[in-house]
């Protein structure tokens, strides 16, 4: 297993995580849709493989 490259740098060290900026609000022809109950909400099976 690959392990991620060490912070051997004082520079890599005292780095802080990226901070970005909030995205903009999206636009009114986009709702986000949230079932009440989305335990029970129907998902179609993929479609079978045609050889």
């Amino acid at each position: 297993m690959k392990t991620r490259p060490r912070k051997s740098s004082p520079s890599d060290r005292n780095r802080k995580p990226t901070e970005y900026a909030p995205l903009p609000p999206l636009p009114p022809d986009f709702t986000v849709v949230i079932s009440a109950d989305a335990s029970t909400s129907t998902v179609p099976p993929p479609p079978a493989p045609s050889a």
